[in-house]
C-alpha cells in the first residue's frame, strides 16, 4: 500500500468510538491536549488527518485512518470538531515516529520536518525525540547535539542557573548566545533575560571554564531554540534576538551532508537561519 504522508494533523487517543465509531461523528481536544499554539489559522477546516487509536491499557497503537476533520467549535477549555473517516490503514505502513507518539492533536507542520524514505539514514535516532519530546532537559541535550553535528565545535554550555541561558558558541565572526523552550509563548516571561542575554554580548567577552573568548568584533546574535517558526523577536541596538526552530537547523545538518559548503558558507547559513 502507498500511502502519501502529506497529513496537516496528526490525532491520537485511547478513548472508546475513536475513531470510526463517533456518535454523530463529532468528538474534542481538551486544550491542554493540543500540541500546538492554538490560532484561528491553525483551525483548518477539510484538513487531512492521521487518526490513531491506542490501546487503553498499553498504550500502544491498535489501529489507524486517515480522513480529514471539519466543522470546529472553540469552546472555552475545548476545541469541538466532525471527523470524517476515509479509510483504515494498517499500521505496518506507518512511520515510526506517528506511532511514537502520545495521546494528543498534533499540528504536523509544526511538529517535524517531513522525512523522505530514502534520506532515513542521514538521520540519528535522537532527531526524532527532540521533536518529540516534552521533557525540556532532554530537548537541551539534543540541541546541544545537533549543534555539535552541524559543525560547531566552539560551543559551551554555561552552568545551570536560573534565568541564564543554556550556552553559547563562537562560528567564525559570529558569537551566539542560545536558550533553549518547548513554551510556545516566551516572549514577556523571558523578557529580561533576553535583555540580559544582549548586554552579555555586548560586553564584547564571554567566558567558560576560565577561558575567555574576545568577541568585541563579532557579529552577535541572541538564539531562542523551540520548535516554533522562525522569526525576529525584537531587535536590541545591532543584535537580533531570533526564534530559531531545530527544523531549520536540521536543514542545515542536511546540507552539509549531502552538498559541499565551506565553512564561510556555513557561517552564513547560521548568520540568516
Amino acid at each position: 500500500m502507498c500511502v502519501e504522508w502529506n497529513f496537516k494533523y496528526v490525532m491520537v487517543t485511547h478513548w472508546d468510538g475513536h475513531w470510526d465509531a463517533l456518535p454523530d461523528n463529532e468528538t474534542y481536544y481538551t486544550k491542554k491536549m493540543i500540541r500546538f499554539e492554538l490560532k484561528a489559522d491553525k483551525l483548518l477546516e477539510g484538513a487531512s488527518t492521521l487518526f490513531i487509536k491506542l490501546n487503553k491499557e498499553t498504550k500502544k497503537p491498535e489501529k489507524a485512518w486517515i480522513g480529514y476533520v471539519y466543522g470546529f467549535k472553540d469552546e472555552e477549555n475545548k476545541v469541538r470538531f466532525k471527523v470524517h473517516i476515509e479509510k483504515g490503514i494498517p499500521l505496518t505502513d506507518i512511520p515510526q515516529r506517528y506511532l511514537s507518539l502520545k495521546e494528543g492533536w498534533y499540528l504536523e507542520a509544526e511538529r517535524v520536518e517531513p522525512i523522505i524514505p530514502h534520506e532515513l539514514a542521514l538521520y540519528p535516532p535522537f532527531f526524532y525525540s527532540m521533536l518529540t519530546t516534552s521533557d525540556w532537559k532532554e530537548f537541551e541535550n539534543y540541541t546541544f547535539w545537533l549543534l555539535k553535528l552541524i559543525g560547531i565545535h566552539k560551543l559551551h554550555r554555561f552552568e545551570k542557573q536560573r534565568g541564564r541561558a543554556d550556552g553559547f558558541f563562537i562560528f567564525g565572526n559570529l558569537a551566539v548566545i542560545y536558550d533553549c523552550t518547548l513554551e510556545t509563548k516566551f516572549d514577556e516571561a523571558k523578557k529580561q533575560q533576553l535583555e540580559n542575554y544582549c548586554l552579555q554580548l555586548k560586553g564584547g567577552r564571554l567566558e567558560h571554564d576560565k577561558t575567555v573568548y574576545d568577541i568585541s568584533h563579532h557579529r552577535k546574535q541572541v538564539w531562542i531554540i523551540t520548535r516554533g517558526v522562525p522569526r525576529i523577536i525584537k531587535q536590541i541596538d545591532d543584535i537580533p534576538i531570533k526564534e530559531v526552530p531545530v527544523q531549520e537547523l536540521i536543514k542545515i545538518y542536511k546540507t552539509r551532508i549531502k552538498e559541499d559548503i565551506d565553512e564561510k558558507e556555513l557561517e552564513k547559513a547560521l548568520i540568516s537561519i
